[in-house]
């Protein structure tokens, strides 16, 4: 008696990402019989049987495309769409999703779709990031990848006990090649997996703990080798090189094992940093004036904050189109929420220095991110600055750790798009949200207007979404303070 058919529909964000993903799977199933037909004529239906199941995979390319997308795929897509999606409409639930990309994986890039891997953990959904470990940059110079994306996947893997993984493809003398290194392979090793079990009855993680360990073996040393080129400090670094770490992790992903308090990527306050570490620690200067930061890098003469590195670099921006945006956000400005405390506008072109090449700074400090010790030092030095919020701020706990982090785009409408949205997603998740000690997320837009945010709005983006649940306030020019909890405008 032949085994009963399974089925499942690939939801993908194009046709090409569809059949290459079934394609992958193809190639790894040597021993089953392969067919491909097209129903009403463009839906590519793949057909693999083996004695041991029988499996259909229906893809849908486009998302736009559709009008009877399941809800829980809706709900997946609120956070940024993942290039792939396995969906089992019988039992309606999602097997796994993966997000791919070909950008150079330098600054930005990589991180503008974590919250992706963000959406997809907090629903339980295992999840898969595939980029390029090494990119040619627009210099002609090759890049390799950040770290943050994987230190995502080894804190969300921990605490939503569900597999997040970043895998790499190239490498250094074949930048952006698939078919160098071992992500690709493995990434569709893991995905064949599950289906194999989807289709055999089985449970969908059964058996991918040796291959789980290998994956997540891979993120440990790349994060052991590139992180050194990022940050002087990684809290107990020497776990990435344990034999034992990422046999654990790929426990803690399949449910087996129970995350322990160990302190692995636990970010501590200053105080707990290593000696050399924290000798380092010294205000830096700021490329463009700002109100605010000044104070903040103060803080870590006094010892109670610090940064991981000073590697944010200026990109000068054309000064016609900064008086633009400079326009623009003074139009969303006066159209913001009415204060109880008045603040003024006064953003003008003659604050961005002047740039060698013509253009006009808008980089602020050097860093985009302040870990700092408790709330009431934070607190003080933004009341210093925007005097109005004197006892205005929200009242928490004065002993609570925080994360500041800094965006300094002009460029309206930036706030809740790409890549800031990642960024946020990345940074919360990696350094605070998560810990047993968890921190506030403070993030600073110096020079967007409080007037783009619209809190009424019947459907929020994936921006505010995330904002919603990992930022606590959101601080706008002249020190209009979003509380994000209580929807409330200071």
């Amino acid at each position: 008696m032949p085994p009963p058919t399974r089925q499942v529909e690939l939801w993908c964000d194009s046709f090409h990402e569809g059949t290459w993903a079934c394609e992958e799977i193809v190639s790894l199933l040597p021993s089953a019989t392969c067919s491909v037909s097209y129903h009403l004529g463009f839906l590519p239906v793949y057909r693999f049987d083996t004695p041991e199941f029988s499996l259909v995979i229906q893809v849908f390319g486009d998302y736009a495309s559709w009008e009877f997308i399941p809800d829980s795929i809706k709900e997946l897509l609120t956070w940024g769409k993942p290039d792939l999606v396995a969906y089992d409409r019988e039992a309606n639930r999602i097997l796994f999703a993966v997000e791919e990309t070909a950008a150079v994986p330098t600054g930005n890039q990589a991180l503008q779709r974590c919250e992706r891997m963000y959406g997809s953990s907090r629903s339980r959904i295992p999840f898969w990031y595939l980029l390029s470990e090494y990119g040619v940059h627009i210099d002609g110079g090759t890049r390799r990848a950040s770290i943050w994306p994987t230190m995502m996947g080894l804190k969300l893997t921990q605490h939503y006990r569900t597999p997040c993984l970043v895998l790499s493809y190239s490498s250094e003398s074949s930048p952006e090649d698939y078919g160098a290194g071992d992500g690709t392979l493995s990434l569709f090793q893991a995905l064949t997996a599950i289906l194999r079990n989807f289709a055999k009855g089985c449970s969908l993680l059964q058996d991918l703990g040796p291959l789980l360990a290998t994956q997540y073996q891979a993120m440990l040393t790349f994060v052991g080798s590139q992180g050194e080129n990022l940050t002087g400090f990684i809290p107990q670094r020497e776990k990435l090189t344990d034999s034992s770490t990422a046999s654990i992790l790929a426990s803690i992903a399949t449910g087996e094992t129970t995350p322990a308090s160990g302190g692995f990527l636990e970010w501590p306050i200053t105080s707990g940093l290593p000696p050399k570490f924290l000798e380092e620690q010294s205000p830096s200067d700021l490329i463009k004036p700002d109100i605010l930061l000044p104070a903040v890098e103060a803080l870590k003469t006094k010892k109670v904050c610090y940064t991981l590195s000073t590697n944010a670099g200026s990109r000068p921006q054309p000064p016609k189109e900064l008086a633009e945006w400079i326009k623009q956000q003074e139009g969303h400005f006066k159209r913001g929420s009415l204060l109880a405390v008045p603040a003024a506008f006064s953003m003008k072109l003659a604050d961005f220095p002047p740039s060698i090449g013509g253009g006009r700074h808008v980089t602020t400090a050097k860093n985009i991110l302040y870990l700092i010790d408790k709330w009431k030092y934070l607190r003080k030095v933004i009341e210093v600055a925007y005097p109005r919020l004197e006892r205005r701020l929200p009242s928490w706990g004065e002993e609570e750790p925080c994360l500041l982090y800094v965006s300094n785009s002009v460029k309206p409408g930036r706030i809740f798009g790409d890549p800031f949205t990642g960024q946020i997603a990345a940074f919360a998740s990696i350094f605070g949200k998560f810990d047993l000690r968890s921190r506030r997320t403070i993030a600073y837009f110096p020079h967007q207007a409080h007037g783009q945010v619209q809190l009424n709005r019947e459907r929020a983006n994936k921006g505010f979404l995330i904002i919603s649940e990992l930022v606590d306030l959101l601080i706008f020019h002249a020190g209009v303070v979003l509380d994000v909890k209580e929807k409330s405008w200071i």
